[in-house]
């Protein structure tokens, strides 16, 4: 009888020890979520379903770093940075700080840790620096992102990061938080310049009496992510994308039009077609409205220390995605200026527009002949360089369709 009890209890024992840990983007992450780090990497999923899998005994570390200490209603220790083991399902634990085995969705921070920039020692387009956006803990940094910044026109060149299948499945019902700039803008109050007021102010001195025309209440400029909120998994990498290195004035109906379809349609298909990019998202160019004198002039949000414009508003944002595996890509621009006609818009056109009546890009559910929405168009990746020098080079063999 005691043989057979114990063999019983040995095999609960082993089953126990041989559970795997299964969380998913969707279901399994709270908010304020704490920074969470595998492997001295920031957290990513392992399939493209928004899965974390992990073997019984693995280890995440979570970060509540400067913003108080991690909370759950099973800790007992009060700790701020901490690693906790896989116990199965969706159960973790460390007898250090915590009481017993802890549903991972409890874990919190007292309110979001702060993501930073570091300005690194590498070089882009010009020898203007890569700005990495991450976090810092406990001294280590870890980038989210990264983006090449020009110092001197004080604008996002472009924000370089990964999109994968599980991009699809990112982490819903995350607060927006206001964008931060750390010091990259010499003391600009960038937060002024991007409000109403501010960017009315701008254009009015640009412009004259016809900025009534072009600020409006339904057409104004936003604050235009280049990497996306919603291009990362995470609630802690979605956040990490309010930083004024990532984004550049944007008209409203271009920010919640084309450039928006395009953004979700491209997670989307990126899923379905199990992609592994890298992509480009930036701006090139600066826009231009018609005074009162009928001149076209540049639009700039303010002007530095010296009297010289900084702040463009882009004439077009671009998103290139890339492929390495299969060496295939694409460059999808958009025209950002809701008041050009569309012969106008044509002219404008610098590449041969490969998705315009083209069946391979059905996935693409955008307007590209409404000026409201952005007028929009599609380059092969070497046509798209010959204009725009910004990339580093990319060895493409074909379009990514």
């Amino acid at each position: 009888m005691f043989q057979r009890l114990f063999a019983v209890i040995l095999c609960v024992f082993n089953v126990q020890h041989n559970q795997r840990c299964r969380l998913n983007t969707r279901v399994d992450f709270g908010e304020p979520l704490p920074v969470i780090l595998r492997n001295e990497r920031i957290l990513e999923p392992t399939d493209e379903y928004g899965n974390i899998d992990l073997e019984y005994g693995d280890t995440l570390t979570l970060s509540c770093e400067d913003t108080g200490y991690i909370e759950h209603p099973q800790t007992k220790s009060l700790i701020a940075t901490g690693t906790i083991m896989c116990l199965g399902g969706n159960n973790f634990g460390n007898d250090e700080w915590l009481n017993a085995p802890a549903t991972f969705y409890g874990f919190r921070c007292p309110y979001p840790k702060m993501h930073l920039s570091q300005r690194t020692n590498r070089t882009c387009f010009e020898g203007n620096p890569i700005i990495e956006v991450g976090y810092r803990i406990q001294n280590q940094f870890y980038p989210v992102y990264e983006s090449c910044f020009n110092e001197a026109g004080l604008n996002a060149i472009y924000s370089k990061y990964t999109q994968k299948p599980y991009n699809s499945l990112y982490q819903t019902r995350v607060d927006r938080p206001f964008f931060i700039d750390n010091d990259n803008y010499g003391g600009l109050p960038v937060e002024s310049l991007f409000s109403p007021r501010g960017q009315k102010a701008a254009v009015s001195q640009l412009v004259g009496p016809l900025v009534d025309t072009y600020i409006t209440k339904t057409e104004l400029l936003s604050r235009g992510h280049l990497a996306a909120k919603t291009d990362f998994a995470f609630a802690f990498t979605e956040r990490a994308t309010f930083h004024y290195v990532n984004c550049a004035p944007q008209w409203t109906g271009f920010n919640g039009g084309n450039w928006n379809t395009l953004e979700v349609d491209l997670r989307n298909h990126v899923h379905n077609a199990r992609y592994d990019t890298i992509i480009y998202t930036g701006t090139y160019g600066v826009s231009q409205l018609l005074d009162q004198y009928g001149r076209r002039v540049d639009i700039y949000l303010t002007t530095d220390v010296n009297n010289n414009p900084v702040i463009p508003v882009p004439k077009y944002f671009y998103k290139v995605v890339y492929e390495p595996r299969t060496q295939k890509g694409i460059a999808f621009v958009g025209i950002n200026n809701p008041y050009y006609t569309m012969s106008e818009a044509r002219e404008m056109f610098f590449c041969k527009d490969i998705c315009r009546g083209n069946s391979a890009f059905h996935w693409l559910s955008w307007h590209p002949d409404n000026p409201s929405e952005g007028y929009t168009f599609c380059c092969s990746i070497p046509d798209f360089s010959f204009t725009v020098h910004h990339l580093p080079h990319l060895d493409v063999k074909d379009i990514l369709s």
